[in-house]
């Protein structure tokens, strides 16, 4: 039970609180989400509720805020999930089919635009456990001249890593075989992700030469798998180091460890070579694409550490990396003032670049 309830939090905090809140009425939606928010961070035993001391660490956190109010989303989340006017969206195209069930994923294509389309590939979050495709959290992006293309992957209530990653290839080596079908330009595919989904951006980014991650999901195993740019907010990248996995002092199992465990079939102690794999750190050549990495440094299921030895390791390399750190900021960082506008530069410098061959 606890398990669920901490899946729970992070479903709801994954990138922009969640997706359900585009649905609510603003105000209910915005009371809700602070509930949720408090929850996570003040619950350190991660028991589903406060007890006596963690209220009283609430009610002081609560006084402090009158006097100097912490960094918070200020985006509508009902404007950031709206169509943009001029955009067609083309609703559960099937990507793969596995033991006779879908993969879909939906198309945002603007209508007016000339093609072809650069393209970005969004993956949802939710602890690998829960979300959706729809809403869309990049779905204005369709309105900048872009192709978005939202996917749904296999959960681990379905099947367990590599089936994630395998499916996210699937996706990016699909959208190349339909290009002259939708518009698409095969040569400039980005994908943007947050939380789980962050991880998974991160994974195609830096595994684009591991064999062993591409699967045979859907076919078209002639066209690449790799992406040319990767907006990473929030991922974690490292699952073989106890300090990014556990929470120093925590009675209850954390909750990226209890969604890692279910992730790779087992705690990742006993799965070295599942979490190995797993992690994007380690796979880093000099020919992975730029990355830019947004995180909070008030993240307390995603630490920030985790973007910056992501962050760290890519510029070793000599790649091209920018890590940007908002200040108080939460795990669930879209609706950051700027971040969708600096999100959107990003992929524009390196999707929409002149003189591409």
């Amino acid at each position: 039970m606890r398990a669920i309830k901490a899946l729970a939090v992070v479903g709801w905090t994954c990138l922009f609180l969640a997706p359900a809140l585009a649905a609510e009425e603003p105000k209910a939606a915005g009371r809700r989400a602070d509930r949720e928010q408090l929850l996570r961070q003040f619950d350190k035993d991660n028991d589903g509720r406060l007890d006596d001391q963690e209220k009283k660490a609430l009610r002081e956190h609560r006084r402090s805020s009158q006097t100097a109010p912490a960094n918070q989303p200020t985006a509508s989340m009902p404007a950031l999930l709206a169509v943009p006017p001029g955009v067609k969206k083309v609703a559960d195209v099937e990507y793969a089919r596995i033991n006779d069930q879908p993969l879909l994923l939906d198309i945002y294509l603007p209508e007016t635009e000339p093609r072809p389309l650069p393209v970005i590939v969004w993956i949802h979050g939710g602890a690998w456990a829960a979300g959706d495709k729809s809403p869309c959290q990049i779905v204005s992006f369709s309105g900048k001249g872009y192709a978005i293309v939202s996917m749904n992957y296999r959960l681990t209530g379905v099947a367990q890593f590599p089936a994630q990653i395998n499916d996210c290839k699937a996706v990016v080596r699909w959208v190349r075989a339909h290009a002259a079908e939708y518009g698409f330009d095969p040569d400039r595919v980005g994908a943007a992700g947050g939380s789980a989904g962050g991880h998974l951006v991160a994974l195609l980014g830096t595994s684009g030469d591991i064999k062993e991650l591409e699967g045979d999901v859907g076919g078209n195993l002639k066209h690449s798998s790799r992406v040319q740019a990767v907006c990473d907010f929030c991922g974690p990248t490292d699952f073989t180091r106890e300090d990014h996995v556990r929470e120093p002092g925590r009675k209850q199992p954390a909750i990226l460890e209890t969604a890692l465990a279910r992730l790779l079939g087992g705690p990742w102690e006993e799965k070295r070579e599942a979490a190995n794999m797993a992690s994007p750190v380690y796979f880093i050549t000099k020919d992975d694409p730029p990355f830019l990495i947004v995180h909070g440094d008030a993240d307390r299921t995603i630490p920030l550490k985790h973007s910056q030895i992501l962050y760290d390791k890519l510029k070793a390399a000599g790649l091209e990396a920018t890590l940007h750190v908002i200040k108080d900021g939460g795990h669930g960082v879209g609706a950051y003032p700027g971040v969708l506008d600096m999100a959107a530069a990003f992929f524009d410098k390196h999707l929409k670049k002149a003189g591409r061959d």
